[in-house]
């Protein structure tokens, strides 16, 4: 009987030598003594193997799941993660490579196959949950960049609502039991430190070879069908290339890399023979109110109101002293902070892939619109009742020229605030616009970022909802959400015709700029109605990356660029150059150059390609990605034209 028994397992031994080679085997029937297999203490020797060899055999499986739980919580439905692997099966191929290689490599430096698989695991669901987080917060997406958003993180946790997808948790528990049967199979790498950091090296040595420079990377992606021109929409970008696929490409793109032929003989050949034009007009008070997340919800098909929210909007465009039309953004349910740079220093952000805010960026002064009304002698101030390092904007904004920065502790203190779902409310703006306005003694330029409808939107109790809303096609929660959003919509919109009514009442001439910076986060009511349906039509797009802006005077002043009183489409980046022409004001060779691309090239930006169709089109983009690189990394050769 012992003989057999003998006999069998040198067979077995064979078979397996046969398979795995000769240190595997060993590893695989290690003495029952050996720390490497807690399973050999508690089952017979034959089915301690057999375990063990289902240990390894799960082990490459692993990261796959991993995989497939993080692109489950990017696309947060089995349907919509099916039908990326199915139509883009090269990204998914990618994915699968990275995550194998990375696996591989915490394998070789940490030997132990459960402590490997615990640590992808554990950062699978900390990425996981955080993308899934930031999409429900702002419709973006978790990318490198981000991690310099870390010490916000308490900031940022304020505006997250909803819950998690159906299989999270479920997820989480399968690599959680996965772990820990490895650590009982003891899948363990048989190989001294000696052999294994010397691979792992090698392994490194040969990725960073892969992807040493821009070309080569382009080179390696363009086999699995991607491009870095990927990373200039993040929608698209973590759609077609799933999350790892995206996350990796935008880890890629995290080089700062100046712009093709860069030089100052480059700067001086894009900014061409326009001349600074000195002020003609008189001082105008200008005020620049970024309405968060204002649109017209009316937009919404098969929606009703009990009465118009917005009617108070209308009002003011239909009035003599206005202009007004749609604003094309690059934002879209979230990330304010690129409107408002855009807006303030005609640059545009299409080129800053590798940051999570232009203000990042700004450590030195930059030649903006504010600092051209500062050296004209205005006073400036910025006022936005939240946190004032929240997108590092207090640092930031003395770089653009602003003297005073009025965060929720500074506008505290000059007016009483009033609070709406805990933020400081629009009305509570209003007044600390006129307070700065009636304590100036000469003229002065005010930006104010609003803050009563930043999301989420949470079902409201019913006494604080003034106007009702229906809609056949909306769920319960997104109905509870658009209710939410029109009650604020309504008094932003009361906001503008209280200012606009100030305004009228003033001596001095002031001009007044009011936008949205990007459509609210509705979380399925887009989808629910109809409007948005996760493509990338023209149609789409347009919604997406649109909001209402109007500009009003109390001196009827006339616009020589802007063609209509109404209906007027245009780029962030063109409006407060509108306005300097609208009025008269001094303006820079830069500022001239923005007013001569808007002849041609009025709107566009790189979410929304179809709107230019020109050859004008591509020297827009070559002279913003130059000059935005130059006033912001570069030598800032541009701020002395």
């Amino acid at each position: 009987m012992e003989g057999k028994r003998l006999y069998y397992k040198r067979k077995l031994r064979e078979f397996f030598t046969k398979i795995f080679g000769k240190t595997w085997t060993e590893a695989l029937f290690a003495p029952t003594h050996a720390p490497d297999c807690l399973l050999s203490r508690l089952l017979p020797k034959w089915a301690a193997v057999i375990f063990r060899v289902l240990g390894w055999v799960s082990l490459p499986f692993f990261p796959v799941f991993c995989l497939f739980f993080l692109d489950y919580m990017n696309y947060r439905k089995l349907e919509a993660m099916r039908t990326f692997w199915t139509e883009h099966p090269l990204s998914a191929l990618f994915e699968c490579v990275v995550m194998l290689a990375l696996f591989l490599g915490l394998l070789l430096l940490l030997r132990r196959g459960a402590a490997a698989a615990g640590a992808m695991g554990a950062v699978s669901v900390i990425f996981g949950y955080i993308n899934y987080m930031k999409i429900t917060l702002n419709g973006d997406f978790f990318q490198p960049r981000d991690f310099s958003m870390a010490s916000q993180v308490r900031e940022l946790t304020q505006f997250i609502s909803g819950d998690l997808p159906r299989w999270f948790y479920l997820g989480a528990a399968v690599m959680v039991l996965w772990v820990l049967f490895l650590a009982l199979c003891g899948t363990n790498l048989p190989l001294r430190w000696t052999v294994r950091l010397p691979l792992l090296l090698a392994g490194v040595l040969a990725v960073c070879s892969t992807f040493s420079t821009m070309d080569k990377s382009n080179e390696y992606l363009s086999k699995y069908g991607m491009t870095f021109f990927d990373a200039a929409l993040q929608s698209s970008n973590y759609t077609a290339n799933g999350f790892v696929g995206a996350f990796t490409l935008n880890l890629l793109m995290n080089r700062m890399e100046p712009p093709e032929g860069y030089s100052d003989e480059l700067v001086d050949e894009l900014m061409g023979d326009f001349e600074a034009v000195p002020q003609t007009g008189e001082d105008y008070d200008v005020i620049v109110v970024l309405s968060e997340s204002f649109f017209d919800v009316r937009t919404l098909p098969e929606a009703e109101f009990s009465e118009d929210p917005l009617s108070s909007f209308d009002e003011v465009i239909a009035r003599d002293g206005a202009y007004s039309g749609t604003l094309y953004t690059t934002a879209s349910r979230g990330g304010t902070v690129r409107p408002e740079f855009e807006i303030l220093t005609g640059l545009s952000t299409d080129y800053l892939h590798n940051v999570s805010s232009p203000y990042e960026l700004t450590d030195a002064p930059v030649e903006s619109y504010v600092s051209n009304y500062k050296r004209a002698g205005y006073r400036t101030v910025a006022i936005h009742p939240y946190i004032g390092s929240f997108y590092r904007r207090s640092k930031a904004y003395p770089f653009l020229g602003f003297d005073e920065f009025l965060d929720r502790e500074g506008v505290s203190e000059t007016v009483e605030p009033e609070y709406k779902r805990g933020l400081v409310s629009d009305d509570t703006t209003l007044r600390a616009i006129e307070y700065e306005l009636e304590h100036s003694e000469g003229p002065v330029f005010i930006e104010a970022i609003t803050m009563q409808n930043h999301q989420p939107f949470s079902k409201l109790p019913e006494d604080q909802i003034a106007i009702t809303v229906t809609d056949p096609l909306l769920s319960g929660e997104s109905l509870d959400s658009v209710t939410t959003y029109t009650q604020g919509a309504a008094d932003a919109a009361d906001m503008l015709r209280d200012l606009a009514d100030y305004i009228d009442e003033r001596e001095r001439p002031t001009v007044l700029l009011f936008y949205g910076d990007h459509i609210p986060n509705l979380g399925d009511a887009y989808k629910e109605t109809g409007i948005l349906t996760g493509g990338s039509s023209p149609e789409e797009l347009r919604y997406m990356y649109s909001t209402p802006f109007v500009i009003y005077t109390n001196t009827g002043a006339e616009s020589g660029m802007l063609p209509k009183k109404a209906g007027n489409e245009i780029s962030t980046y063109y409006l407060l150059e509108v306005i300097a022409d609208m009025t008269g004001f001094a303006q820079t060779p830069y500022m001239r150059l923005l007013a001569d691309f808007y002849t041609r090239v009025p709107v566009y930006n790189a979410r929304l390609p179809f709107l230019g169709g020109s050859g004008d089109v591509e020297a827009l983009c070559r002279m913003h990605d130059v000059i935005t690189y130059d006033r912001l990394i570069g030598n800032r050769w541009s701020n002395t034209r």
